[in-house]
């Protein structure tokens, strides 16, 4: 098998498309970008899953570093990452322009 090698672009944009690939996820994201911080309990309301189930979409958003979790009394504040959003959103733009033909295309893909 053929040893495949992705640009450091492909391997750092990737994980972070694939966190975004679920609508409560992306839900998340949006609702927390309205506000400073919000406690998990407040996420879990606003969207139509259990608890478990959002919990287990914010590990995935953390995983990714788009979003923080910070401890206060027995529960967590959430708060969007705006650093890692705006890399985020430099990367997919990188990856716009690589796709977007901005020359001519070849007639076919021959080797």
């Amino acid at each position: 098998m053929k040893e495949e090698t992705y640009s450091r672009l492909f391997m750092e944009l990737a994980p972070l498309l694939d966190a975004l690939s679920h609508p409560a996820r992306l839900q998340i994201l949006l609702h927390l970008s309205r506000f400073k911080s919000c406690p998990a309990g407040n996420i879990s309301h606003r969207l139509p899953l259990c608890k478990s189930t959002v919990s287990q979409h914010m590990a995935r958003l953390k995983e990714t570093g788009l979003i923080s979790g910070i401890p206060a009394g027995t529960s967590l504040q959430y708060h969007l990452n705006l650093g890692k959003v705006n890399q985020m959103k430099q990367q997919f733009l990188q990856f716009i322009d690589l796709i977007s033909n901005e020359g001519e295309q070849k007639s076919d893909c021959s080797p």
